[in-house]
């Protein structure tokens, strides 16, 4: 009898991969125009007929519209618009499979019997619609394997890494589109996964966006109309330059990883002559890559496993092969890494090699991929399978080369493949970059979702903690393990735990209590606000933006719709205004637009296209922006929010500037209650300082290295001067311009200096040592500014506090480890503080302006959502026994009370605001909450 052919295939989000072998043989790549990759994007035509792979790339160049560049990411939206037609998923992904089915077919091996691989956290829905894509692709019945368990299986089974029973593995999975990490142990059974993590919101394609931004503020300096051409395409040909520039970047970054530099050819004959360097890629990439290392750690933290005692760490994805990836995870977790040549290829080899074992497939029952916090790791059951025992492994595809011990930046790790174009690249400019952390709304770049939570729990408190969920869960009677202990008091104690608290138990007499609940009919485009004893929701409803207002007793106050059909919703509330940035509006060709509504009536105000600016400062219904749009056009500008129209308008220096640096700042006071001028716009719709504006306003030419401090009234000149700071990390707070002084005033040396804002003359300096680098400055206290340090030689952080009045430091506060992204929001009490990547806090404490931590000194709040007045949301998650659910809390920054948590559903949330007792959830399950909170001081 002839051996099986066993086909294994790798859906990917951004490209697919397939082998194919039968048992006894060598297994082989299937090829796609040369390729092992299979673009995964679809493209229907205007006959119907389906389009995968380069096909579908060249074909999407001349209409976007009926592309689809992530069938995999769309697994949950059931159809998909493409063009005018819905087109099912299932069928989306069959023409990916199909095209896989007629390569194996075209092989000369036909294949018998197919192995998939999926994500580990999908559920029993998503997996039968991946069986019933197989299905629609003629491959018949169809074996599913986790791809944490084919990649562990690829990493013994090819690799030869022993993985003894009791041993882990880490899989880090870093792909075009997503980013994904496992911890998989063998046990006397088989491989298992023990946790699971990753960024939905982190891939390749970030990396290619921040190279394209960089590169792009090259070209606009030298030829405006080139770049123009190449950002904002018009037609079909500029639609192929513009694919042709990104498959350059792409190109380049892939050729960084054995090179120290990289050529960028640009569409034409364009005589520039651009290049990269590893430098310059490695400075982009490291914030993303930093996310991606966090995530792991946190990863193996929840599986119980220190990073020193895994038995290997496999990198997979393409993007893994870049080596500050190895050099990074090395750093942090003291484990050398494991790269293959073709870091994406493993997951599918090892799906073969498991499959061809004849090792068991059985389904995972359903789980969650996150712990509950203060609860032990959750462990998820994933298909388990007994490994053949270790036998000797010959030369296999992909080869595979690991760093050495050293924390020295690894050297290349071989030649790669090169990568199909694609996927159809986003509109990206040097100045529309994403953001890390921005202050005020950057309407167009506001922070993605966040898919995870840092959780932390000490091994030892682990096993206690999970005898008392089973014992909180299903009160039984334990007497005959424990003697006559039931329970008892233990059990209230453990009480608010068993509900999904963190950072102690909730005050008597406090509530949190849901009393309106509306459900979003597009809940990608809905948006929630709080405001004095008003929530606002927004969702669009038969393509116009349906808004409703609520009483703080969930009773509406009215409701309207508004001739906008945005992609996403943010919303803000100033004074009785409710201002709403619809990005991507299908009723306004597309444009990111801003609209005003009239709070208490809901009346339609305004609306106007609103792109590149930043809001600075609220001035009663007065708005400061920084306009950056372009080459010529950046300016200050003063609006009227009653009416949209100019008050005033400062043109600015001609040039490009990328997101985080910032121009213009209000200057800001302490808000001691009294009145001040105006006030300060909240980071991402749900972060506020405790801070009011004045009515100055620093104008800086960073790269002059000068100011013009103007009187927010009318822009008019107070004073000029030198002002030699960075314009990445100063802000103008307490009568000064505080900020790092730039590395031409200051070069080799980081230095802090404030100068006074009346004529601009030096008032302190404290210089730092070598090695240390500003990563943020901001206030934090009525007279305190804070800057966030890092060595990078040491790999050291800390925060420390200076007096704005005298120069000397106040006090130091060392770093949450692991922080990567230093920031704090000040309340009139204290400072939130802790790590911030996008829009949550995560890792926090309360710390006190003496520089005590007075709250989470030792667990930190798993993240904190909002703050204001003295208020803070706070994630929990909670856990009935069956189901993880995520929560939220209302934290006293005063005084630590807190309210008992309130369930937001089994999918993470989108966005939290609070204002007083009032807190406006949009749950990530398609409903908006309004709570309220009572009992607290």
């Amino acid at each position: 009898m002839n051996a099986p052919v066993w086909l294994a295939v790798d859906l990917g989000t951004t490209h697919t991969v397939a082998v194919i072998g039968r048992g006894g043989q060598e297994p082989r790549s299937l090829l796609f125009d040369g390729s092992p990759l299979l673009a995964s994007g679809v493209y229907l035509d205007a006959d119907g007929d389906l389009h995968t792979g380069r096909d579908a790339q060249r074909l999407a160049a001349a209409d976007p519209g009926r592309f689809e560049p992530h069938p995999k990411r769309r697994i949950d939206d059931g159809t998909v618009l493409l063009g005018e037609r819905e087109v099912p998923v299932e069928e989306l992904l069959a023409t990916g499979l199909r095209r896989v089915a007629e390569e194996a077919a075209a092989s000369g091996m036909r294949p018998t019997d197919t192995v998939l691989t999926f994500p580990a956290d999908w559920g029993p829905v998503r997996r039968a619609r991946l069986e019933a894509a197989a299905g629609l692709a003629g491959m018949g019945p169809v074996r599913l394997l986790p791809e944490p368990i084919a990649a562990a299986t690829y990493c013994a089974e090819v690799l030869g890494q022993e993985i003894p029973v009791g041993g882990t593995v880490a899989i880090f999975d870093f792909g075009g589109g997503t980013f994904d990490v496992a911890v998989v142990r063998r046990d006397d059974t088989g491989l298992r996964t023990l946790a699971f993590g990753g960024l939905d919101d982190l891939g390749g394609l970030d990396i290619d966006m921040a190279l394209a931004a960089h590169l792009g503020r090259v070209i606009a300096g030298r030829d405006p109309e080139l770049w123009k051409r190449l950002d904002e395409p018009q037609g079909t040909a500029d639609l192929r330059d513009r694919l042709a520039f990104w498959g350059e970047v792409r190109a380049a970054k892939e050729m960084l990883s054995r090179t120290s530099t990289a050529p960028v050819g640009l569409p034409g004959h364009n005589p520039m002559g651009l290049h990269l360097t590893r430098d310059e890629l490695t400075s982009l990439a490291d914030p993303l890559v930093a996310r991606a290392v966090d995530e792991t750690r946190r990863t193996v933290e929840r599986a119980g496993v220190e990073p020193a005692a895994l038995s290997a760490l496999l990198l997979v994805g393409g993007s893994s092969r870049m080596p500050l990836v190895a050099t990074r995870l090395h750093a942090r977790l003291g484990v050398a890494p494991s790269v293959p040549e073709q870091p994406e290829l493993p997951v599918a080899f090892g799906a073969l090699k498991h499959a061809a074992a004849g090792l068991d497939t059985a389904p995972p029952p359903p789980t969650t991929p996150m712990a509950p916090v203060g609860y032990a790791p959750y462990p998820v059951q994933s298909p388990a399978g007994s490994l053949p025992p270790q036998q000797p492994h010959t030369s296999q595809p992909p080869p595979v080369s690991q760093p050495p011990h050293t924390s020295q930046p690894s050297p290349p790790y071989g030649p790669s493949q090169p990568t199909p174009a694609g996927p159809y690249p986003p509109p990206v400019s040097p100045h529309l970059f994403r953001p890390t952390v921005h202050t005020g709304p950057l309407p167009g770049t506001a922070p993605p979702a966040r898919r995870w939570a840092a959780l932390s729990v000490a091994s030892s408190v682990v096993t206690v903690i999970v005898i008392l969920i089973v014992i909180a869960v299903n009160r039984t009677d334990f007497s005959g393990l424990f003697g006559d202990f039931d329970g008892g008091d233990l059990l209230d104690g453990i009480g608010d735990v068993a509900e999904g608290a963190t950072g102690g138990g909730a005050t008597d007499g406090t509530a949190l209590e849901v009393v309106k609940e509306q459900s979003l009919t597009t809940p990608g485009a809905a948006a929630v606000a709080a405001g004095d004893g008003v929530a606002v929701v927004t969702d669009v409803v038969g393509g116009k933006l349906l808004a409703n207002a609520y009483d703080a007793a969930g009773t509406t106050l009215w409701t309207n719709e508004y001739e906008l059909e945005p992609t996403e919703t943010f919303l803000s509330i100033v004074g009785n205004l409710l201002l709403i940035d619809a990005m991507g509006s299908a009723t306004d060709e597309g444009q990111n637009m801003r609209a005003a509504v009239a709070l208490d009536t809901g009346e339609f105000l305004w609306k106007r296209a609103w792109i590149d600016r930043n809001d600075l400062a609220y001035y009663g219904t007065d708005l400061l922006v920084e306009q950056r749009t372009g080459f010529d056009d950046n300016a200050v500008i003063r609006i009227d929010l009653t009416t949209g129209d100019e008050v005033w308008k400062k043109k600015g220096p001609e040039d490009l500037y990328i997101i985080d640096e910032y121009r213009i700042r209000a200057e800001t006071v302490w808000n001691d209650g009294g009145e001040h001028a105006g006030t300060v716009p909240p980071n991402s719709y749900a972060l506020y300082d405790n801070l009011a504006v004045a009515d100055r306003v620093v104008d800086l030419d960073p790269y002059e290295g000068t100011a013009v401090v103007r009187d927010a009234a009318d822009g008019g000149s107070l004073a000029s001067g030198d002002l030699p700071i960075d314009s990445y990390q100063w802000t103008a707070f307490d009568g000064l311009a505080v900020g790092k002084v730039s590395d031409e005033a200051s070069p080799g040396r980081a230095v802090l200096a404030g100068y006074a804002l009346g004529d601009l003359a030096e008032a302190w300096r404290i210089e730092f040592a070598a090695g240390d680098a500003i990563i943020q400055v901001k206030p934090c206290g009525e007279h305190l500014v804070c800057a966030a340090v890092e060595n990078t030689t040491a790999e050291t952080y800390k925060t420390i506090a200076v007096d704005t009045q005298t120069g000397a430091q106040a006090w130091e506060l060392a770093s949450i480890d692991w922080a990567d992204e230093e920031n704090w929001y000040t309340a009139p009490t204290g400072i939130v503080h802790g790590d911030q990547t996008f829009d949550t806090v995560s890792e926090a404490r309360v710390v006190d302006f003496d520089g005590k931590i007075v709250q989470g000194a030792d667990e930190p709040y798993s993240s904190v959502l909002a703050v204001r007045d003295g208020r803070a949301v706070v994630e929990s998650i909670g856990y009935d026994g069956t189901n993880t659910a995520w929560e939220v809390y209302v934290l006293d920054l005063a005084t630590g009370d807190r309210t008992p948590v309130q369930n937001t559903g089994v999918e993470l949330y989108e966005h939290v605001a609070v204002a007083g007792d009032l807190v406006a959830v949009h749950a990530g399950d398609g409903r908006a909450l309004l709570m309220t909170a009572t009992g607290l001081a």
